[in-house]
Order: C-alpha cells, then structure tokens, then sequence
C-alpha cells in the first residue's frame, strides 16, 4: 500500500491484517482513492461507481474477488484511517504512536506494554490526511501556520500530532485511547491498582464530604482513577466539570462541563468562578498544569461551594505534589483546605517465572494533608507489590470529621470501611457498578 502512504510487511509484535493486492489492484486502489469526494453520503456506493467507470474507460477486465479487495481496501483508506482502523478497535491498546515517516507504528498493549506493529507511514501526506480526518468533526487541521494538533476526539480518544518545523522526522501522532466501558473501582482491584480496603475508605470519605488530588506520572491511569471512584458520588447529584481538554467520563445525569478556550480567552480560572454561580454538589476541575489551573483548584476549595473539589495533577509523591503546588502559587495556609491526596504512578513488575518485566498501574500513596504535610493513610508495600494501611491510619481530623458525619463512633466506622469492603467484592461482575453502589447507600 506504499502508493496509499503506508505499507504493512513482515512480522513484528504486534501485526496488523491486510488486503494482500498484486500491483495492478495497488494501482486500482490509488486512483479510486485519489477520485473519491468526500462529500458523497453512500462511500461504498460511490467507490464502486466509481471503480466500474474507472475500469470501462481503461478496458479493465476486473473479477469478482479482485474487485472486492479492492474496494474493501479502498473504503478502509478513503473513509477510514487505513492501519489505524485496526488499532482503533482493539480495547487492549492504550496508545498508538509512530514517530517518523519510514518507521514503524507503535502500540501500548494494557498487558504487553509497547509493541513494534508491521505497519509504518511511508509518506508525510498521509500522516498529516489522517490526523486532519480525526479531527475535521471537530473543525480543527493541521497545517504550515498551524503544526501541532491537540483534540480531544468524538470517541474520547485524545489526539496530538505535529509536523516540521516542530518535528524532525516528517510528522508526528499519538493516539490515548480510552475504553468505551470505564473501568470500576472492581475493575481496579482485580489490575493490582487499588485494593478493596482503600477503596472502601475512599467511599466513605468521598461521600462524606471532602476533597482529593489524585497525582501522578503521564499516563499512570490518574483520570481512569478519577473517573472510576465518582460511582460513589450519588447519582442525583450536580457535578460541574471545568477542563482545558475533555477527559472525564462520568455516570452521572446532572453534569455541566465547560472547556476552556484559548481561542476566545476564557481561562480555567474564569470557568471556575463561573461555577460559584451555578450551585454545584461537586466541582471537578480537570488536570491542573500551571499557576493559572493551580489557582482555579485553590479558589474551588477555599470557596467551599461545594461539597468536594477534585482535580488530577502531575507529582510523584505526596509531599512533591505539595511542594509543587506552593511553587506554582498555593499558600501554606492554602493547602489546609486539601483533604487528601492519592499518588497514582507506573510501576515495573518483574515475572521470575517469564523472566520479563511488565508495567503496571498501582496506586502508591494515599494521603492525609495535615498541617501542609502529606501524612501518608496508606503506602505501598514494594516487596509485596501492594497498598497497606499505615499507623497513621485512623484517629485524625479527617476521620473524626467523618464520624461526626456518620454518626458513628471510631469502631463504628471502622466496622462500615470492613462492611463497605466486602461489599466491593460482591459487586465486581454488576452490570451498572455505579447504580449497585447507590443502590447500597438508598435502597
């Protein structure tokens, strides 16, 4: 298909299928892909009208089968996005990526981690086509006053590509994939990223009022996380939601997002405010980058507007995220007003049985802010490749805030984490997770 600008050969880690077209079905498919207007309805109509006319003004004498590669090829490159089609449909794959004309397509497998594919982009046209077909829903393009494209998708799937002189190699993609299906708090205990124990104290301080950071390495599953944990947010409350780029995915009806835009000059500070207005039970305030999103976050959460402020932010520790915070802004006395924090990050498993290094998603940290110090609820535990309970656990403002708001006493509470705890585990096949766990709370 190296007519096309792409071309799959050989074997590799990962292989993607292709239509195996001899040279004269090649030259077929790059003219009816060339003829093809967009702009018509029935694509697979107008390919074949267009593939008989072709053939009838050259005397080609096209069979059956041939024409059907042929055609099935052409609709793949012509309305779909050529190997990226396949990629795109596989739920195992996190990430796509290729990193130059001439080199080959790369995937993020959830299990097998980066995986080289048969595939590579021959030709910067059809990079550049590609990213511009992704992203034309949203009446966004690349081009020589314009080099770098960052969308959020209509799937959900989050785009950035770039072209010389930003990048060296010709062009530039990467694809983060997010599932269809969310995954559950369930979904995170049985991946090894966060035990039912801590799950069950999240619950409880979640509904009980208090906000949280979740913090972390790119790509160690912060929003997942984020997402996965508000099905214990009743359904019927108002969440608002103020992003730069739209991530968050959550079960809940009564949802207000905004989107800031650079464009138009309405910040994420601005959106905040906005959100003063609008009587909001929870705000969530996205990925916090820069002083301006630092001090959206801190403006939420000293507001007290609301009955939690949640936000996602770059930080390998607790204490780091602190300290990062105060230099992008935070007041000491600001981060009084934090309630917890939970480090998310990528971990390397080793497998002494396969012999082979796999990466992980694990939480490592969960934090009390207590006097502007991160006081760690629960640690990971390295050599046993798992979170647990700290002394520190327990007997706290926070948790004498959540007895009060319980009306139990510290056994008390504890007894309902234990109870909430067994219950997640009884839940990881329900087909609604978000609708049992309220069912749980309501009846």
């Amino acid at each position: 298909m190296d007519a096309l600008g792409w071309r799959a050969s050989g074997r590799a880690d990962y292989e993607v299928p292709a239509l195996e077209l001899n040279e004269a079905e090649q030259t077929l498919l790059s003219a009816l892909v060339d003829a093809y207007d967009e702009a018509k309805e029935d694509a697979a109509a107008e390919l074949k009208r267009l593939l008989k006319k072709h053939c009838a003004e050259r005397n080609i004498l096209l069979g059956r089968e041939s024409a059907e590669r042929v055609l099935r090829a052409a609709l793949a490159n012509a309305v779909g996005f050529g190997p990226f089609d396949a990629l795109l449909a596989d739920d195992d794959l996190e990430e796509i990526a290729f990193t130059g004309v001439g080199q080959p397509i790369r995937v993020y497998h959830r299990t097998r981690g980066w995986l080289e594919t048969n595939c590579a982009v021959t030709a910067k046209d059809f990079a550049v086509n590609t990213a511009n077909k992704m992203a034309r829903p949203l009446g966004r393009r690349l081009t020589a006053q314009n080099p770098r494209l960052n969308a959020v998708l209509p799937n959900g799937s989050r785009l950035h590509a770039s072209i010389a002189p930003l990048t060296t190699n010709g062009a530039e993609l990467t694809l983060r994939k997010f599932k269809e299906k969310p995954f559950t708090v369930p979904d995170l205990a049985a991946n090894g990223t966060l035990p039912l124990d801590a799950a069950a104290f999240l619950w409880l301080a979640l509904y009980g009022d208090t906000s949280l950071v979740i913090a972390g390495s790119t790509g160690s599953g912060k929003t997942t996380t984020l997402n996965a944990l508000f099905s214990f947010i009743p359904l019927n409350e108002r969440i608002i939601i103020t992003e730069e780029t739209p991530e968050i995915s959550i079960p809940h009806k009564h949802c207000v997002r905004l989107v800031a835009n650079a464009e138009l000059g309405i910040t994420l500070k601005e959106l905040v405010k906005d959100t003063l207005r609008m009587r909001p039970d929870r705000v969530i305030i996205g990925e916090v980058r820069d002083e301006g999103e630092t001090a959206a976050l801190f403006d939420s959460l000293l507001a007290g507007q609301a009955r939690g402020s949640y936000a996602t932010f770059h930080a390998a520790s607790g204490g780091e995220a602190l300290a990062r915070f105060e230099a992008l802004g935070a007041r000491p006395a600001d981060l009084k007003a934090l309630d917890l924090l939970l480090v998310q990050q990528r971990v390397l498993v080793y497998d002494a049985k396969t012999r082979r290094q796999r990466e992980s998603r694990r939480v490592t940290e969960l934090d009390l802010v207590q006097d502007g110090e991160a006081v760690p609820l629960f640690a990971y535990d390295a050599a046993k490749g798992a979170l647990a309970k700290t002394r520190r656990y327990g007997g706290n403002a926070l948790f004498e805030r959540l007895e009060a708001n319980y009306g139990m006493n510290a056994s008390a509470l504890q007894k309902e984490a234990e109870k909430r705890c067994s219950h997640l585990q009884k839940l990881g096949g329900a087909p609604n997770f978000a609708e049992a766990v309220n069912a749980y709370l309501f009846g």
